[in-house]
């Protein structure tokens, strides 16, 4: 093994025996990542390290006095690289240099050198130290980084869609691509340097917004916008623009990265696409109302073709009774009271006056529907009463015409609350209607069962039944089956629109079915059940110091709101009219009010808004009775609204809960 010596003004082939030098020559030769050795002055080799023999693929006893430009290549050699480095470092001290060497075996390496001179101390030359390091995998990599730098750039130079290049950290453009040459007009030498909101509207730059972007893609990481964008000819174009803050290894911003996109058609299309939907919304809009007005026109004169029928069919109705009223009076003078005939003569003045009275009264029904006038007495019934007392009014006619009654009612209806009149009204239409419409001999049913959650009453027959056209009509106002110039039953056309109204007033629904003419029909009743109470009473105490002012015009159904406020321990004051109510709240300041919506003078809603004008208004619950639900705009008035006819329980439920802790 031969060992490195310090430089001294010995020649170099003595040996220092000294242990120090014996440790420094064997450190250096243990390193195997360089290749160190000693050169004479003319770079003939004097010493070989681990590193050098590993590196260079030379024993020691093959290079040992051999020349260093051993390791040289070809063109190296003739261009006396070996002698140049020699001198170079003779001259300043040392020389560094990369290149290709050679091995042992011919195969080539990139190799880092440094060569330094050794002088003594007189400052002669005694030779050279060399280092050498194999560095042929860093430059691959490198030259790998440098292709993908180069193809990058090459990539990025030749896209055309995009303009893509760089900033420097204050805005100001770096490098320039084809395409944003293409885009916005600008040769590179024009726009280099120059900052980027160069680009931007007049209106973006005095607004901020270049510095504004730069400042979010710093703090965001990026920004992304669409907007109008300048180019060199002073023309817009729509873009689509994407800017990216670029940083180094230690975190310090190197500038942006800025990619934008012309997107001018995509818009057009895109405004083009949305004004011809805008244009189809609005055809279709157009033809909609088109078909409303349509509708409405039809409408309009069907329900102008029903009321001229309709008043056919009164004048009809009406003049039939009052013909035979009329006849028989005019000849009733004339006749002795003994006679057969005089008798025949005042029953049937009778009758015709009954059917007269009939009608208008359906014609005085209907006027108070439609002003709104329509008033309902509740009381408890026995529904089942309720239905066999409707079967007896209509049991006379049916015998005439040997028609059958059969009767279902399961049992246990119990008591219903509704206008006991009016519920049983509509069992009589159903009735009456199937026993005029069945043919002798034939059979109606009546039939009634309780749900969970309803009272269901069914009016069924076998007779003419209804055309499946007409059906959905059945419970239109002035509509019938029948042509008026052919009728063969007579009748309004009221009588069905009516029984809608009075059923919907107590919160129920009424259907018709029928499979068709000559199949008979059936209507069908339901009232909820929060309109059906048991018999028990109402809790005695349950508004026990609650003062109440009861409002309302109809003398039965405020007698029965008022036994059921009392019953429940309330101090009651029953009024029939808001003025005098107004007059008894300055005075009694009670905590509750229960009106009718509806009134003579005053409704509930000026009744109201009286009230609440006053200083105490506020303090005062109002609870307001309709026989239909008020628009969601005005039940805001009232504290609560109850559905008419009221269920004496539910009411008391509604004032205890909103006087609780108020009458203490």
């Amino acid at each position: 093994m031969s060992h490195i010596m310090p430089v001294t003004s010995e020649p170099f082939d003595s040996r220092r025996r000294g242990s120090g030098g014996e440790e420094f020559a064997l450190l250096i030769d243990a390193v195997q990542d360089y290749a160190i050795f000693l050169l004479g002055r003319e770079g003939d080799i004097r010493s070989w390290n681990r590193g050098a023999s590993r590196i260079m693929g030379y024993g020691e006893e093959d290079v040992r006095g051999g020349h260093f430009s051993l390791f040289y290549g070809p063109g190296d050699l003739e261009a006396r690289k070996p002698q140049r480095e020699l001198e170079a470092a003779a001259r300043d001290g040392r020389v560094e240099d990369e290149g290709w060497r050679v091995r042992k075996d011919g195969t080539r390496f990139w190799a880092n050198t440094i060569i330094t001179a050794l002088r003594d101390g007189d400052g002669s030359i005694q030779g050279f130290a060399k280092v050498t390091r194999d560095l042929t995998q860093r430059r691959e990599a490198d030259e790998q980084l440098r292709q993908s730098a180069e193809i990058f750039q090459l990539l990025v130079s030749s896209v055309r869609d995009y303009a893509i290049f760089m900033l420097d950290p204050e805005g100001r453009i770096a490098t320039w691509n084809s395409g944003a040459q293409r885009i916005k007009g600008y040769a590179p030498e024009e726009i280099i340097g120059r900052h980027f909101s160069t680009f931007y509207s007049e209106e973006d730059v005095r607004s901020g917004k270049p510095e504004r972007e730069l400042v979010l893609a710093r703090e965001q990481g990026s920004v992304e916008d669409e907007g109008w964008r300048v180019r060199k000819d002073g023309s817009r174009f729509w873009a689509n623009v994407v800017i990216t803050a670029v940083h180094d290894r230690r975190g310090e911003l190197r500038g942006f990265a800025k990619v934008t996109r012309d997107i001018s058609e995509r818009k057009r299309v895109e405004e083009t696409e949305r004004a011809l939907l805008d244009q189809r919304e609005a055809r279709l809009q157009a033809e909609e109302e088109r078909r409303r007005a349509e509708a409405s026109y039809r409408a309009a004169r069907e329900a102008n073709r029903a009321k001229d029928e309709f008043l056919m069919t009164l004048s009809h109705e009406l003049r039939t009774p009052m013909t035979a009223i009329l006849g028989w009076a005019r000849m009733l003078p004339a006749m002795s009271p003994g006679d057969a005939t005089f008798r025949d003569a005042v029953k049937a003045i009778a009758a015709a006056a009954q059917l007269q009275s009939r009608l208008i009264n359906d014609i005085l029904d209907v006027s108070q529907i439609v002003s709104g006038k329509l008033r309902l007495s509740p009381e408890a019934v026995e529904l089942g009463d309720l239905i066999m007392n409707a079967v007896d009014a209509v049991r006379s006619t049916a015998d005439a015409k040997q028609i059958t009654f059969t009767t279902a009612l399961e049992p246990g209806l119990g008591t219903i609350v509704v206008d006991a009149i009016r519920i049983q009204q509509v069992l009589w239409n159903f009735l009456s209607n199937a026993v005029k419409f069945t043919p002798r001999n034939g059979i109606v049913r009546v039939s009634a069962r309780r749900t969970p959650s309803q009272v269901e009453i069914a009016v069924s027959d076998d007779g003419e039944g209804i055309d499946p056209q007409f059906l959905p009509n059945v419970f239109e106002p002035f509509r019938q089956a029948e042509v008026p110039q052919t009728r063969v039953h007579g009748g309004l056309g009221l009588g069905l629109s009516i029984v809608r109204h009075l059923v919907e007033a107590h919160g129920g629904t009424v259907t018709a079915q029928s499979a068709g003419r000559g199949k008979g029909a059936t209507f069908t009743v339901t009232l909820p059940l929060r309109a059906v109470a048991d018999a028990g009473p109402l809790p005695a105490e349950r508004l026990r110091g609650v003062d109440i002012i009861l409002v309302g015009d109809d003398p039965e159904s405020r007698r029965m709101t008022a036994a059921a406020l009392r019953a429940a321990g309330a101090n009651l004051l029953p009024l029939d009219s808001a003025a005098a109510a107004l007059d008894a709240i300055e005075r009694y300041r009670p905590h509750v009010v229960v009106t009718d919506i509806a009134g003579p003078e005053l409704d509930g809603y000026a009744l109201t808004r009286a009230l609440r004008q006053r200083e105490y208004g506020s303090d005062i619950r109002i609870v307001a009775l309709s026989p239909s639900p008020p628009a969601r705009e005005e039940r805001g008035a009232f504290d609560a609204c109850l559905s008419k006819p009221v269920d004496p329980s539910q009411l008391v439920d509604e004032i205890a809960r909103m006087t609780s802790g108020s009458t203490a």
